[in-house]
């Protein structure tokens, strides 16, 4: 007697487990941004000490954790340099992604240099997958808590 196992429905899952497997899946993303991350400064401090000031880069970028566990951001900032009491102090102004995955890069790097713009643009393509992936399994997360809330005055 053959057995069909394609047929057969996995075991139900609870809601825990779900919340568990999200949190894996943000943890791992997290991690893999983080490190494109810290790559991304090693190559950009090496390439900065290589060009003279006029070609040095200003483009930064980071990992920002959200205040819901489940969730985090890739943000892209420009480096200034500021006066503050006679002393040059570095300050980070934030660019705006706009709609969608993908930041404007045409008109973030206009002006940059070529190795740092480069250098932007590969990063970007690897972050655009991982705000996408973020995205998703928020909408999970977010369906979740309404699948809750729908059925959690419903009598047995």
């Amino acid at each position: 007697m053959k057995i069909e196992t394609a047929n057969i429905l996995p075991p139900e899952f609870t809601e825990a487990q779900v919340l568990v497997w999200l949190e894996s899946k943000v943890e791992r993303l997290h991690s893999e941004a983080q490190l494109l991350v810290d790559d991304y400064w090693l190559r950009w401090k090496a390439e900065q000490s290589k060009h003279e000031t006029s070609q040095r880069g200003r483009i930064g970028v980071r990992v920002r954790r959200r205040e819901e566990k489940l969730s985090f951001s890739i943000e892209w900032f420009q480096l200034a340099m500021i006066r503050e009491n006679g002393q040059r102090k570095s300050i980070a102004k934030y660019l705006k992604k706009g709609p969608g995955y993908r930041y404007p890069l045409v008109r973030i790097l206009q002006g940059e240099p070529e190795w740092e713009a480069e250098l932007v643009e590969e990063l970007e393509t690897e972050f655009v997958d991982i705000r996408k992936q973020i995205d998703l399994l928020g909408k999970i997360r977010d369906a979740l808590q309404s699948y809750r809330k729908a059925t959690q005055n419903r009598e047995p």
